[in-house]
């Protein structure tokens, strides 16, 4: 319902945002690189019509046939809009029919030379409103897929939320990029609800690409939300709510990798790994090390043995989430991409640049095309806020002690498991 809600929201915006007594949807307003593409287009214009008359020029007083002339409204077709390329075809035919009218003051010009003129000039005509028809054509296609683009974009951001830059006891920077053409949202999951008394996030991955998988990420999200406003559940118990969302909503073989977390201001920091590469703690020291769950599951949808496994944190501890797409991004050489590699750039002080950082590395690694979908969250752990009469940490648990992140496997061993 949150995300029904959401869309609702954005989509009274959007409406809002129409001018009274005109249909459709708002596009994109211009922004600075509007004046630029202006600019282009009247450049270009100007480069048809000269070359344009440059052709006429050359075809007089040589055998050529004047068709050439529509060479300028084809190619004018597939970038301007239609009243510029009918002003284009119309300076074509002008000059065609200066030039036909140019040929009988020659001397020696035999009347099937005419004839061929004439010829030539009605091809001419052809071509040109073809070229017109062409223009009119696709600035129509483009409307309509500016529409579908802006729907687009409402569904996307009521299906993945913006992820807040604080929570209790942490800072947040948050990335997400869909390896689709025009999409900001794929199969991976990426999801936080800044509860005041614990952060939970969920960052997970589906099997599969396109819209299939893009349902069941929202499926997975929008069961985390859910679980996540029920008083009392705790994040074993929130993971097996998803589990069963997911397993009543994929498909044969299908499942979604998730790792559940639960931050703690008083230095606790409580995971739950379904199938997912573990995530990563930058301590003070610059080390990266993996925290390794104490005990690995199935992923969703495969009934996984869900068993939490509890870390500490201190104030500076950087924790990075990611999906398998930032592991599995390889170079032109076939090398996957190494956050081993990256330290320098984990440790910015700015935790933004930091992820903007991160992702300029990645695209640089990639040469810019990526194969899959690539979420990514990183947190930096903050003192804990003041409270008067603050409660002892519940984690760990009875008879369980805390797994220190310092005796975590390294990175590289731990994403093979």
């Amino acid at each position: 319902m949150s995300a029904i809600t959401a869309g609702a929201a954005a989509w009274r915006r959007i409406s809002r945002s129409v001018p009274r007594g005109r249909s459709g949807i708002a596009l994109d307003a211009s922004g600075p690189a509007q004046p630029t593409q202006n600019r282009g287009r009247l450049a270009f214009t100007v480069l048809m019509f000269a070359g344009i008359t440059a052709t006429a020029a050359a075809i007089h007083g040589r055998h050529m046939p004047i068709a050439w002339l529509s060479v300028g409204p084809l190619l004018a077709s597939l970038v301007l809009r239609p009243r510029t390329t009918a002003a284009l075809a119309a300076w074509s035919l002008l000059l065609g029919l200066g030039l036909i009218a140019a040929e009988p003051a020659r001397p020696g010009v035999p009347p099937s030379n005419l004839g061929m003129l004439a010829s030539n000039l009605g091809v001419l005509a052809l071509l040109a409103g073809f070229a017109v028809a062409n223009s009119a054509l696709r600035t129509a296609a483009q409307r309509r897929l500016s529409q579908v683009r802006a729907v687009a974009r409402v569904a996307q951001s009521a299906l993945l939320r913006e992820v807040p830059a604080r929570v209790t006891a942490g800072r947040l920077a948050s990335r997400y990029v869909s390896a689709a053409a025009e999409a900001r949202v794929g199969g991976d999951v990426l999801e936080v609800v800044p509860d005041p008394a614990r952060p939970r996030w969920l960052v997970g991955d589906t099997r599969g690409k396109g819209l299939p998988a893009v349902r069941l990420a929202s499926v997975a999200m929008t069961s985390f939300r859910d679980a996540c406003a029920q008083p009392g559940l705790s994040l074993p118990e929130i993971a097996r709510v998803v589990d069963r969302s997911v397993t009543r909503a994929a498909e044969d073989e299908d499942f979604v990798t998730a790792v559940f977390a639960e931050l703690d201001p008083n230095g606790w920091l409580q995971l739950v790994s379904c199938g997912h590469p573990p995530a990563l703690r930058v301590g003070a020291d610059g080390e990266l090390r993996a925290l390794t769950p104490a005990a690995f599951a199935t992923p969703l949808g495969l009934h996984p043995d869900i068993q939490p496994s509890t870390f500490t944190v201190s104030p500076g501890d950087r924790l990075v989430f990611y999906t398998d797409g930032l592991l599995e991004a390889r170079d032109h050489a076939g090398r996957c991409f190494r956050l081993e590699d990256c330290l320098d750039t984990l440790r910015q002080p700015d935790l933004q640049a930091a992820a903007d950082a991160l992702l300029a590395r990645l695209q640089e690694h990639t040469g810019g095309k990526l194969d899959d979908d690539v979420a990514l969250l990183l947190v930096e752990a903050t003192s804990p806020p003041a409270r008067p009469g603050r409660h002892e940490p519940a984690y760990p648990a009875p008879g369980r002690a805390a797994v220190p992140a310092r005796h975590s496997l390294p990175v590289a061993a731990a994403a093979r498991r």
